[in-house]
């Protein structure tokens, strides 16, 4: 995904509007939009008794000089931990294979009932 929000962030500099979200994993989910020259991740919940999701006053965005940063600390993560590296998605794990067990995953599906 790093490669994703580089090229986002790439669009950041043209006329076009940029808006991107990607969820990353139970509520949390990572951001780039025009008019803010940095990469948020916040935690997203439903309200009771309704449909939308929402975000909360958790997280964190950072400037891009933090975003090269952190960048270089998780390849560094990687290069000292190989099995981290290795890690597959949950997403792509072998029960997700069958929809009627993916939906379930907490993790993927976070906001579903």
């Amino acid at each position: 995904m790093l490669e994703e929000i580089d090229a986002t962030l790439r669009q950041l500099c043209g006329d076009e509007p940029v808006k991107f979200q990607a969820h990353i994993g139970g509520g949390q989910y990572v951001s780039v939009t025009s008019g803010y020259k940095r990469v948020g991740f916040r935690t997203f919940y439903v309200p009771f008794d309704q449909l939308d999701v929402r975000p909360t006053e958790e997280g964190i965005a950072l400037r891009l000089h933090e975003w090269t940063n952190m960048k270089t600390v998780i390849h560094s993560i990687n290069d000292d931990f190989p099995t981290l590296a290795k890690a597959i998605p949950c997403y792509m794990q072998t029960d997700h294979q069958d929809p009627t067990t993916a939906i379930a995953c907490r993790e993927c599906f976070p906001f579903s009932n």
